[in-house]
């Protein structure tokens, strides 16, 4: 009679930047109860995986629970696998840093937990070719990969067995592949129904089969614990398994791989499991990809062409995301500049060890992605990945010799246009002068703060059933015999999400100017439904002189627009100061040919659009301040107009800073809050990501004299 090996891999992960009362529900509904439930079942073999930031959390407050965890280690009952300490994309950092991460996380397993880890958990399923050669750098035997990367290649997914060796540069790496049918019937069916399916594999001789998933299936996700503790689902998978033994063995991937030859050679492509490279596609190529599906499925097509069917590529996301892209880059700006500095014996100093630290914490994959989960749309991801940066940034920068106002000109985000990387004591200032002069970042270094991680409200493939109303699937209905996994879900967290469908034009970076109509309305320019003159808003400005000395940076573009059969000529100034975080911005307005009088006079509006992010919407710790003004709703999610405005503030009382904007002359100015309708494994909700202040300037064109106006932004803390 046949032998079934089950190859069980769980992988368990909180992202660094989450809530603590996040980790503490992780541990009490999902870690824990697991690890209990295994103590009481010796015979199982089971491989596990913790990331690096569950770790920490575990070590500082759940210490005992990393207890059990070593004692389930020398019993050989738990092998424990290792991977980026942080859990990075390997393939999206540098191989250096990766090859950092892993050896930080083989020291933690042998020194903590008395593990010699040999396999290592592939942060998202994300293979690349190269990662062998990486791997065994790092002393690595072995990793898991979906079988859909086998199936890119032409390999079927029912004839997987085992696992396969590849190489790069001649190292070789056992990969095992992960059973997606598995995947979806452990733990949302019944566990007899997963034991019928390796009753069906047994025929076939003996033959080792992998599962390997998210652990927070088993407690965390909606509708699990329940189900999975409640119910008793885990305890019942597990008698199955008991009762047999006679042909059902559970084993460690380690122990499989030292006892059993391997089933074949293979070599596969880059990709990730299916449904994150569908993710990185395009809104519209995802959306063009499921009515093809439906096609196929219609026509019964649809297994034989799933074969020739893939999505993209998770590198994709930093083209479909420039704000990510951006993040990323940053990234390895900070990497590049850190390896700089790193000693070449062997000997490494604090300082150096720390700003490592602080880069590694900042390659955690979770804000990089978007897709079932929040990811890159959970704005304290995002915070948390700026925080991390800025501390390393700040550890490199107290080795250098740098003059306090140190401009840098650049290709950071790999665009063929150069930015300008602009940098005092106190702030960052990131300008990119191809695309309006917009600030894409700005940073108040003192205390780690990016101010302006906002992203772009866009269209998202999900939408689409919002705003065909359905949401309200009969596969959100929990049936007796199963529960619906998150990728059935098709749910709302709240009412009239459709109504908040709104997509910008550009991404939101800062100082971007634009030329309105006089007409144009708040309730018009927070939809988008207004016209922009000229080319201000996101053309070229011709960089016209840099002058930096000891107290001040001043940094100068122009730009002439067409408006009407009108040029307006524009000169836009950013100052930085040296003794402060103090930023100026100064304009300039005048027609550059004097012979204008034949044209009939017009007012338009200049708007100076701001996107600043202090993460909460409603905490009243968080609010506006404005001075001699009377503003009911003070809350940064409030909407509203605001007439003759000398200055404002953004007042963050938990982080004990004030974000003062000055005006000169005195504005009209427009405030919204930038919401996105995004998915997440509860459902789509609105999420709060920014502040959007426009401050707007009446213009008479054509001009008969220079007319100028000047902004300021500073930050003092509390």
């Amino acid at each position: 009679m046949g032998k079934v090996y089950l190859l069980l891999g769980i992988h368990n992960h909180q992202p660094v930047g989450n809530f603590a009362h996040v980790f503490q529900e992780a541990h009490d509904r999902c870690y824990r109860p697991f690890l209990d439930l295994l103590k009481e079942y010796p015979n199982l073999r089971i491989s596990l995986h913790y990331s690096g930031p569950l770790l920490d959390w575990l070590e500082k407050h759940q210490p005992a629970f990393l207890g059990e965890l070593k004692n389930r280690v020398k019993q050989k009952q738990v092998e424990l696998l290792t991977g980026g300490y942080y859990e990075p994309i390997l393939a999206a950092i540098p191989a250096r840093d990766g090859i950092g991460q892993v050896t930080l996380m083989n020291q933690y397993l042998k020194e903590r937990l008395h593990a010699n880890a040999k396999g290592f958990w592939l942060t998202e399923r994300v293979w690349d070719p190269s990662l062998s050669k990486l791997l065994g750098s790092c002393g690595v035997a072995y990793t898991l990969a979906d079988d859909s990367h086998f199936q890119l290649v032409g390999v079927k997914p029912d004839t997987l067995r085992g696992y396969y060796l590849t190489e790069h540069e001649g190292v070789p790496l056992a990969i095992f592949p992960i059973s997606k049918r598995l995947r979806y019937l452990i733990p949302f069916r019944q566990p007899e129904e997963t034991i019928q399916y390796l009753d069906q594999l047994k025929e076939q001789g003996p033959v080792g089969v992998t599962y390997a998933d998210d652990g927070e299936k088993f407690g965390l996700w909606p509708g699990t614990y329940r189900w999975v503790y409640d119910q008793g689902w885990l305890k019942r998978f597990f008698d199955l398994l008991e009762q047999n033994r006679s042909w059902i063995t559970t084993m460690t991937f380690g122990e499989y791989l030292a006892q059993t030859p391997p089933t074949g050679r293979i070599y596969l492509p880059t990709a990730s499991y299916e449904e994150m490279m569908e993710w990185a596609l395009p809104a519209e190529t995802i959306l063009e990809r499921e009515a093809l599906l439906q096609r196929f499925e219609a026509a019964g097509l649809k297994e034989a062409a799933q074969d020739f069917l893939r999505g993209g590529l998770w590198h994709y996301f930093l083209v479909k995301y420039p704000e990510i892209n951006l993040m990323h880059k940053k990234m390895l700006y900070v990497s590049d500049r850190l390896a700089l500095m790193e000693p070449k014996g062997g000997y490494k100093p604090k300082r150096f060890t720390e700003a490592q630290r602080e880069l590694y914490q900042a390659q955690g994959n979770d804000a990089y992605w978007h897709g079932l989960f929040g990811g890159y749309y959970l704005n304290y991801l995002r915070h948390a990945v700026y925080e991390h940066l800025l501390k390393a940034e700040k550890l490199v920068d107290s080795r250098s010799s740098e003059s306090p106002l140190h401009l840098t000109e650049m290709d950071l985000d790999r665009d063929g246009y150069k930015e300008l990387l602009a940098k005092t004591p106190w702030m960052n200032l990131y300008l990119k002068p191809n695309e309006g002069a917009t600030a894409f970042q700005i940073d108040y270094r003192p205390k780690a703060l990016c101010l302006t991680h906002v992203p772009m409200r866009r269209q998202e493939a999900y939408h689409k059933r919002l705003q065909e109303k359905q949401t309200t699937s009969s596969h959100n209905v929990e049936k007796p015999d199963s529960i619906p996994s998150i990728h059935e879900l098709a749910s709302v967290k709240e009412t009239g999400l459709d109504r908040k469908l709104v997509y910008d034009r550009h991404p939101r970076w800062s100082f971007r100017d634009h030329l309105l109509e006089s007409h144009t309305t708040l309730a018009k320019y927070e939809s988008s439904q207004y016209e922009d003159l000229g080319g201000f808003s996101n053309q070229p400005y011709e960089r016209e002189v840099i002058r930096s000395g000891h107290h001040e940076m001043i940094v100068s573009f122009h730009r002439i627009g067409m408006m009407k059969d009108i040029s307006l000529a524009v000169k836009k100034n950013y100052t930085l100061r040296a003794s402060q975080a103090h930023l100026s911005v100064q304009y300039a307005f005048h027609h550059p040919k004097p012979s204008i009088h034949h044209f009939q006079p017009a007012t338009y509006q200049w708007a100076v659009e701001l996107n600043l992010t202090l993460l909460a919407g409603s905490d009243p710790k968080r609010y506006y301040r404005f001075p001699e003004k009377s503003v009911q709703d003070t809350r940064l999610c409030s909407l509203g107009v605001v007439e003759q405005v000398t200055e404002v503030y953004l007042v963050d009382e938990w982080q004990g800073i004030e974000i003062r904007l000055q005006y000169d002359p005195p504005v009209r100015l427009w405030r919204f809050p930038v919401e996105t309708v995004s998915q997440s494994e509860e459902g789509m909700e609105l999420t709060y990501q920014g502040s959007c202040l426009v401050a707007l300037w009446p213009l008479n064109l054509p001009l008969l004299s220079v007319q100028e106006g000047l902004m300021t932004l500073s930050i003092t803390e509390r």
